[in-house]
């Protein structure tokens, strides 16, 4: 099952997804934190359950419900409420929420409710398997029975002719709004419709966010095409890139081979474009460009994390993009250059930016490319590093130099061990006449000061907050001498350590 969260509280939020990541098989696809960015990743991700809480900033969780109605997004829902907001809950059963979640949350608790709700996702899969919809989308899946077996059902019940060829139309739907797919299985009812010379049968899978439309009958292929492609891309948006592919089948029983060729072809929709219906022949003679990365922007995105300039941190994110699509290489190069910048990005930001750095590491945006079928989806994976940078920008160093960033970096993981200028140096790979020039220009004090101010900041810190023993933070903190660190503190901050503590 395909699960979103919706909450505005951090630690709920990832606690609840590492939860059901850890008791159950299902799968987090999002997590989102008011119900207005829940809506716009409903609409994108289009998941089989919505997991929101009721009070929210900008949308709470009833808007967006309503919203979602409004919308048609058809999902399973589920709210979160504490006990003050029991009454509140109850009001939601109106927008379609079949249960609820009481705060503080309970593992045996909601990994019961997600049962619930995939036992229900069960039912309405073998109601539906009954149907000619359901058989082709079983047949398209690989179901329990077998695939000949399935084909004869599909004859009775579709109306479909053994032996006789037919048309499949498949399409990627996960980088288009949920309306989208409404309306393109309202233009496949119009087909029906207008042309009753031929069968039609469609279906949706939603674990891999595609369309199905098979048709048989005396059909020039030439011009149903061109009547798909009318009606295929009529609707679509200008943020919305779907991917369709038109192939001929010769019997019913090839349709799970076919779509699975259909299914390896959806990305190259990067090289085509998300305006025209493609077919196999096609995308195999497609020419792909020769790849190569742009080495040189990582210097340019280098510079603009380091120095903090958000402007032009998203101008060379910008340029970054446009350089890539533009390359016209194959999907899988493609990926790659993303995944290679995504991760040097990430290393960057582990030095001179911890909390973004913390923040792109719970994102997995490296698997969110690896995954990625359309250019939309590999671009969203990196606006979303481009993001986590500009929401955790360091204010309390207004420090621009890279070496000097690196420098601080592993002060901070290193300062509890013997640390000096010149093993900091050889770290930096640089001369410690230079760290020593650089690190007064670029903080103000030589590099023994700032060592003794953190591990006094640190030392601070435990003497209030724990119970430690002097000669215990002493050591801690990179003394291993007590009557040194309590002589270095007392100069430091006017006090002895003991005498520090004892202060309100």
């Amino acid at each position: 099952m395909r699960i979103l969260i919706v909450e505005d509280e951090v630690k709920i939020r990832t606690g609840m997804a590492k939860l059901i990541s850890a008791h159950t098989s299902h799968t987090i696809i999002g997590e989102a934190k008011n119900g207005k960015e829940g809506l716009e990743m409903a609409m994108r991700l289009h998941p089989e359950l919505i997991i929101s809480d009721i009070r929210m900033p900008e949308m709470d969780g009833l808007e967006m419900l309503e919203a979602l109605e409004q919308e048609g997004i058809s999902c399973h829902r589920v709210i979160l409420s504490g006990y003050s907001e029991f009454e509140y809950a109850r009001k939601a059963m109106r927008y379609g929420v079949e249960d609820y979640l009481l705060k503080p949350l309970a593992a045996e608790d909601v990994t019961d409710l997600l049962e619930k709700i995939q036992e229900k996702i069960r039912e309405e899969e073998e109601k539906k398997a009954l149907t000619a919809e359901g058989l082709l989308r079983e047949l398209l899946l690989g179901g329990r029975r077998d695939k000949e077996e399935i084909c004869r059902h599909l004859e009775r019940q579709g109306g479909f002719q053994r032996g006789e060829p037919c048309f499949l139309v498949a399409g990627y739907t996960g980088s288009t709004k949920t309306r989208y797919e409404s309306c393109i299985e309202e233009r496949w009812r119009d087909l029906k419709e207008k042309n009753p010379g031929y069968n039609t049968c469609s279906t949706i899978l939603e674990s891999s966010q595609e369309m199905f439309c098979l048709l048989q009958g005396q059909a020039d292929s030439k011009e149903l095409m061109a009547k798909m492609q009318r009606r295929l891309y009529l609707d679509a948006g200008g943020e919305d890139q779907p991917v369709w592919i038109f192939t001929r089948a010769k019997a019913l029983s090839e349709l799970p081979e076919l779509a699975a060729k259909c299914r390896a072809a959806y990305p190259w929709g990067m090289l085509t474009g998300y305006r025209k219906l493609l077919t196999l022949e096609e995308i195999e003679n497609l020419e792909e460009k020769p790849y190569q990365y742009p080495k040189a922007l990582e210097g340019e995105i280098q510079t603009a994390v380091c120095s903090g300039s958000g402007e032009r941190l998203q101008r060379e994110g910008e340029n970054f993009k446009i350089y890539m699509e533009e390359m016209g290489c194959s999907p899988n190069s493609m990926r790659h250059g993303y995944i290679k910048m995504l991760n040097f990005i990430s290393g960057i930001c582990s030095e001179v930016n911890p909390e973004a750095y913390k923040k792109i590491r719970n994102l997995e945006v490296t698997r969110q490319a690896a995954e990625a079928v359309t250019l939309g989806e590999l671009e969203r994976s990196f606006d979303q590093v481009i993001q986590a940078i500009l929401s955790f920008k360091d204010r309390k160093e207004d420090i621009r130099n890279y070496t000097i960033k690196r420098a601080l970096g592993y002060i901070r993981e290193h300062y509890r061990e013997n640390l000096s200028l010149e093993i900091l140096a050889d770290y930096l790979e640089i001369t410690p006449e230079y760290l020593s020039t650089l690190f007064n220009k670029e903080v103000g004090i030589n590099f023994t000061t700032f060592l003794k101010r953190f591990r006094i900041s640190h030392a601070k810190r435990l003497l209030k907050g724990t119970d430690k023993k002097i000669y215990e933070i002493s050591q801690e903190v990179g003394y291993n001498d007590p009557k040194y660190f309590n002589r270095v503190f007392k100069e430091e901050i006017g006090v002895s350590p003991g005498d520090y503590r004892q202060l309100g």
